[in-house]
């Protein structure tokens, strides 16, 4: 039975006429429901078989979604779910318009300054100098001292800063800094997948090779299904999963060898042994140490996982 997803969104309300809501399958992203929520946040989105989904809302200004998360939609009654969008993803905060400073008196005072030491050019050789000459040039040179001093204040600062410039250079760096978190989060998490469809066709290869029965090869499966629902954690989190996962493979690859001795020597047993020992060695607690990990994983094991990817679609 088809039921409702009743959504709020909440955060920064100016954005809300501009969203757009989907609903995807978290398998094949494909799009099982699209609506554009009503200026106060809300939408309904009708007709949703109950199950695991992905949210994602969208919104025109950003390359990337403002919010993606999974949820659950329940088997009975409506399913209501509230999420709060950051606002800074959509600051973009103009260059502050600083007045321009007006040079006017510093001009018409070194003007002055030099209409008052004109006439005392033309003295010479051997002429005395008289003390008006000598106060006229002392306050010349004194008003020239006063307007250079306030030119510098005038023209530049103290320290050549810019407020409006180190204002606006620091919103980019957040900006920027936000975006290559989002891409590094987002390249892991499809890291991981690849990861997980490699573990699934090399299980795939096992289970042809040694015909094993339902019980061992659903206990593979579901160990590499732990991976697939821990996908969007954190490398930390994800990376403890992992060593646990790549433990507990081992060990069931061990058992079957135990009952089959002679699949030892095949490749499908030699490619998941090397698998399961570099996931046993996964220590990333950051998503770029995590990245470099995967970056390794598929030099060592080559396109293992893109040829899953292939052989699934």
């Amino acid at each position: 039975m088809a039921n409702n997803l009743m959504l709020n969104v909440f955060g920064f309300p100016a954005a809300n006429r501009d969203l757009t809501v989907e609903v995807r399958d978290p398998i094949t992203s494909d799009v099982v429901r699209t609506a554009r929520p009503f200026l106060d946040g809300t939408v309904r989105l009708p007709g949703i078989d109950p199950g695991a989904y992905e949210l994602a809302i969208l919104h025109p200004n950003l390359a990337l979604p403002v919010v993606r998360r999974p949820i659950r939609i329940l088997p009975s009654g409506d399913t209501r779910v509230s999420v709060v969008i950051d606002p800074s993803q959509f600051r973009n905060t103009p260059i502050e318009d600083i007045p321009d400073a007006n040079l006017g008196p510093v001009r018409d005072t070194v003007t002055s300054i030099g209409e008052t030491a004109l006439p005392l050019a033309h003295k010479q050789a051997g002429e005395a100098i008289r003390s008006d000459d000598w106060n006229a040039m002392a306050g010349a040179v004194h008003d020239l001292a006063s307007a250079v001093a306030e030119l510098t204040r005038l023209v530049s600062p103290t320290g050549h800063d810019h407020p409006e410039l180190v204002a606006k250079f620091d919103e980019m760096s957040r900006n920027f800094d936000q975006l290559v978190n989002t891409l590094s989060a987002s390249m892991t998490e499809l890291q991981r997948q690849i990861q997980a469809q490699r573990f699934r066709r090399q299980i795939d290869d096992l289970v042809a090779v040694g015909g094993l029965d339902a019980a061992t090869s659903g206990q593979m499966y579901t160990l590499v299904g732990n991976l697939e629902t821990n996908v969007t954690d954190s490398p930390l989190v994800y990376g403890r999963r992992a060593r646990d996962v790549g433990q507990q493979l081992t060990a069931a690859v061990a058992q079957v060898l135990e009952t089959q001795p002679a699949l030892s020597d095949t490749p499908a047993v030699g490619a998941l042994a090397q698998s399961t020992d570099l996931l046993r060695t996964q220590q990333a607690t950051t998503y770029t140490s995590e990245i470099e990990f995967h970056r390794r994983t598929d030099r060592t094991l080559g396109a293992g996982g893109l040829a899953a990817f292939r052989a699934v679609n």
